[in-house]
């Protein structure tokens, strides 16, 4: 104790009753929670207790991408209303409509079958026939170029049995959801526009429906499987494809997600919808590497399982199902959410 004061006594300037030594280790577990607290909140790696609690208090948006194997599956969620954006091979019909009833989704207020291809639109004809459904889109494309498959048969038929039109995709057409929670109608919705199909094409894949989706500072797109002449003809008719999270074209082909194409939209997380070990390699090296060398984060549905995202319209949160993996993003692609447009 002498000691103690006796080396208090000679330095006037340090705290009394603290040792250099004592001193030292408090600066050094003050710089550990600065650099704690950052590892949190300032990059894309964030602990699932921030994670959960964002969950739990703030975000009302939900993206599932869901795992569905080699196809594309989308849901969306917000106060109730929900859309669904492709489907997967026929075998996931139950899958896809267990889902919807494990995230309490009894009806779909739109269903977007972004073309069809059998790895998007072969549940649709049993989700349509399993489910309410209210509107449904699909792009118009050339009589030359309409499929004859009995997956599009089944699809046709349940639209049929329910007496549903198909509603064209038409670029410029915006529908916003009408969220059935008391809490809706005090907030702007979710919106959606049409960006694409905007020309004829020789392939399917091409006269995919593109959406963007809005809400808040938060911006969205969905790709389906065009490919780099329709990312071209998107891009000349100068629409704005900005977006936060990117659900890649083509499963990660390298057909789509042109350099410009990914230039503009600069996401900052990109998901991948892929299956497992599947025959076509993908999603392909050099779009990897392309999203690498941009800094994106990246989800693949294969190593990831479902991924989901949620927003509260400021900020947006990943989490992937297999590796519990999550990211985070700040809403910086939403410059022009806030125009004026006429809504469905």
């Amino acid at each position: 104790m002498a000691q103690r004061k006796k080396s208090s006594s000679r330095s006037r300037s340090q705290p009394s009753g603290t040792s250099p030594v004592l001193l030292f280790l408090l600066i050094l577990i003050g710089a550990a929670f600065c650099f704690s607290s950052y590892l949190e909140f300032g990059d894309k790696e964030v602990p699932a207790s921030a994670v959960n609690s964002f969950i739990d208090r703030d975000a009302d948006l939900e993206i599932h991408y869901i795992d569905v194997g080699q196809g594309d599956c989308s849901l969306i969620k917000w106060e109730g209303a929900a859309v669904l954006i492709d489907c997967g091979e026929r075998e996931n019909a139950e899958t896809v409509l267990e889902y919807l009833k494990k995230q309490g989704v009894e009806k779909l207020d739109i269903i977007i079958a972004t073309h069809p291809h059998s790895d998007h639109i072969g549940a649709m004809g049993d989700i349509i026939s399993g489910i309410d459904v209210e509107r449904v889109v699909a792009p118009k494309v050339s009589s030359d170029m309409t499929p004859t498959t009995k997956t599009y048969e089944r699809f046709l038929t349940a639209l049929k049995d329910k007496a549903l039109k198909l509603t064209a995709a038409k670029p410029g057409t915006v529908y916003a959801l009408a969220g059935r929670t008391a809490a809706s109608a005090e907030k702007q919705p979710p919106k959606l526009e049409i960006l694409a199909p905007v020309a004829d094409y020789d392939d399917l894949n091409d006269y995919s429906v593109v959406v963007r989706m809005t809400y808040g500072k938060t911006s969205y797109l969905f790709t389906g499987d065009a490919e780099t002449k329709a990312e071209k003809d998107i891009l000349n008719s100068g629409a704005d494809v900005s977006a936060d999270v990117l659900k890649a074209g083509h499963h990660g082909s390298s057909t789509s997600t042109s350099e410009e194409f990914l230039e503009a939209v600069s996401p900052e997380i990109c998901v991948i919808q892929c299956g497992e070990g599947n025959s076509y390699g993908h999603p392909h090296a050099e779009i990897l590497d392309r999203f690498e060398s941009r800094g994106v984060k990246y989800y693949r549905n294969d190593s990831s399982g479902t991924v989901t995202v949620y927003s509260d319209g400021e900020e947006i949160f990943v989490t992937a199902e297999k590796t519990g993996d999550i990211g985070k993003s700040s809403g910086k692609a939403g410059k022009n959410n806030n125009k004026k447009e006429d809504v469905e």
